[in-house]
């Protein structure tokens, strides 16, 4: 309801009317659960974008960002978006400031994922060496070969380091293996999902075997192709 009536009122009157469209959308914001606010944020940074402070612009992405109801996911999205508008409008140097927030505010899983883009974002500043860095903690919270640190971290290396660097990479590879194989929790977790994925796999096997062997349709009607016994008749 809030976003219908907003989107009226600022068609309406655009930016003419700047303290009442702040209050108003202070009023959509507090009353509106968190797993459903984002819409209403990224509108009030637009409108602070063009019609009233880069401050107030990026306030409103920085209050996303630090919602902590919405699920992990939506919340790391939240904190890229802050990210972006902070480079878009401050620099990229500004976006260290947000993506240490991230990581720190984030479940694992996802700060892995906020410290690859601060990887990122050091490596476009020149700042190899913090990039380094920056994925080697990222290493630190992977679960799994498939992590995504892994993939960026050997671009990264085979752009912008040496042999002993990469080296590096895969020793820190080989130790996090080696420490999550240990973890009888993720020992728990893979036979799990070995287990499962078996169950999966025998339940396609049986509904090929019985689509393969399934009866011939009783109610099917039988064609003589011997058109020469129809003209005899």
């Amino acid at each position: 309801l809030w976003d219908v009536y907003l989107r009226r009122f600022l068609k309406r009157y655009g930016g003419s009317r700047v303290e009442r469209t702040r209050d108003l959308f202070e009023q959509a914001v507090d009353g509106c659960p968190p797993e459903y606010a984002r819409p209403l944020y990224v509108a009030y940074a637009a409108f602070e974008e063009t019609h009233g402070s880069t401050k107030r612009a990026l306030g409103a992405c920085a209050r996303l960002a630090r919602l902590s109801g919405p699920p992990a996911a939506q919340r790391l999205e939240s904190w890229r978006f802050y990210a972006a508008k902070t480079a878009e409008l401050v620099g990229l140097p500004a976006t260290r400031a947000v993506y240490e927030e991230a990581v720190a505010q984030l479940p694992d899983a996802q700060a892995l994922l906020a410290a690859v883009d601060f990887a990122h974002a050091e490596r476009r500043m020149g700042e190899i060496d913090r990039a380094r860095a920056l994925f080697a903690y990222a290493a630190q919270l992977a679960s799994d070969d498939s992590a995504a640190v892994w993939p960026a971290w050997h671009a990264f290396e085979v752009q912008h380091g040496s042999e002993d660097s990469f080296k590096e990479m895969l020793r820190v590879k080989r130790l996090v293996r080696a420490r999550y194989a240990a973890d009888p929790h993720v020992l728990a977790a893979a036979d799990l999902r070995a287990k499962q994925a078996a169950k999966d796999r025998a339940a396609a096997a049986d509904k090929a075997a019985a689509a393969d062997n399934a009866p011939a349709n009783p109610d099917e009607v039988a064609i003589d192709d011997d058109d020469d016994d129809d003209d005899d008749i």
